[in-house]
């Protein structure tokens, strides 16, 4: 016997299959992958914390990837000059990486897209929905990470 999908469930699942989907997602800045611009954030936001430069392996828990696939990703940046590497003396394996000026700019850039994006849609739904909007964020987030976690193992 099969069973059928509720009308909210089959719309719940398209909403989610849209914002997969959604071109917003995808933008880059002079040819720089979205998976290049998340490392360029999350660089940023890492060696401000520290005030140092950042290793891959944090890059690579702050964003839950792999770090070969950041290795890839600092590579690259690192060859387009958005990106600088010190190899650590006493360990060779261990790269210090910072933003070059180049990749300072893009982050910049970057950053006041995104502003300008959350603002707009809090502006066009108002602070009361925009705060209901974010804990119902939380709340689906939740239920993934832990609850729903093992449907998808």
């Amino acid at each position: 016997m099969k069973s059928e999908i509720t009308p909210e469930t089959r719309r719940l699942i398209e909403t989610f299959e849209r914002f997969a989907k959604a071109d917003w997602r995808r933008q880059s800045i002079q040819r720089i992958k979205p998976s290049e611009l998340r490392v360029l954030m999350r660089i940023r936001e890492i060696s401000r914390e520290n005030d140092q430069g950042v290793m891959v392996s944090e890059i690579s828990r702050r964003l839950a990837i792999t770090s070969p696939t950041v290795t890839q990703i600092i590579k690259s940046l690192h060859t387009n000059g958005y990106i600088e590497k010190a190899v650590d003396a006493r360990d060779r394996r261990v790269s210090d990486i910072r933003l070059s000026e180049a990749g300072e700019q893009i982050v910049d850039k970057m950053g006041k897209r995104i502003e300008q994006a959350f603002t707009g849609l809090i502006e066009k739904l108002g602070k009361e929905q925009s705060e209901t909007l974010i804990v119902l964020l939380d709340q689906v987030f939740e239920y993934f990470d832990k609850e729903a976690k093992h449907l998808f193992d």
